[in-house]
């Protein structure tokens, strides 16, 4: 990696739900307009050759880097000036409450609970899934606005800490079983349960 150059990373398994042939040819768009950007993508799965073989019709081996399983992801997480979720498919966005808890500003679909985790214009930018357009003008935006990326840094890290914070969530499990067991039964539910 050049020194000095910015850093966009994708965290996640390596299949169609991920979006991530989406994510190469936003970096083919991004390089055209932020050349020394550099790409990582972590992880594996059934679309290695496939993405392998795109990077390298886009011409991008120098750019993109797929790094297969690591260890050391929070790490590297903690390396990027920018992480996206190009997914088309997500259930929460696991990878990207890690981001921000690293204070990571995010990119990401608007797909699956990711909008329940990145808050457009506030902690980061949502963008249509399988748009390689507008997934790069939103990484080409905050890679060219450093004080746009640290922004949303800060916001991400303690919006994270406050809303997926284990406290919270043990917390809000407590008062869900207080509901339900304060909850009368809806009729008819267990007699046609146990009439099926």
């Amino acid at each position: 990696m050049p020194h000095g150059a910015p850093l966009v990373g994708n965290v996640t398994t390596r299949d169609p739900d991920k979006g991530q042939r989406y994510l190469v040819d936003a970096a083919h768009l991004v390089v055209s307009k932020v050349p020394n950007a550099r790409f990582l993508i972590v992880g594996q799965g059934e679309l290695e050759h496939t993405l392998r073989q795109k990077i390298k019709r886009l011409h991008l081996e120098e750019h993109l880097i797929l790094t297969g399983f690591r260890s050391d992801v929070l790490s590297l997480q903690k390396g990027f000036d920018v992480f996206v979720m190009s997914s088309v498919s997500e259930g929460l966005g696991t990878s990207a409450l890690d981001a921000m808890a690293c204070g990571r500003p995010v990119v990401a679909t608007h797909v699956g609970g990711l909008p329940e985790v990145v808050d457009h214009l506030k902690t980061g930018l949502l963008v249509p899934a399988r748009n390689p357009t507008s997934l790069a003008k939103a990484i080409i935006e905050l890679l060219q606005d450093h004080t746009l990326r640290e922004h949303y840094g800060i916001a991400v890290q303690e919006g994270a800490s406050a809303r997926f914070s284990a406290d919270r969530m043990i917390d809000e499990t407590i008062e869900m079983y207080r509901r339900v067991a304060h909850t009368p039964p809806v009729m008819g539910t267990v007699d046609s349960l146990a009439a099926g």
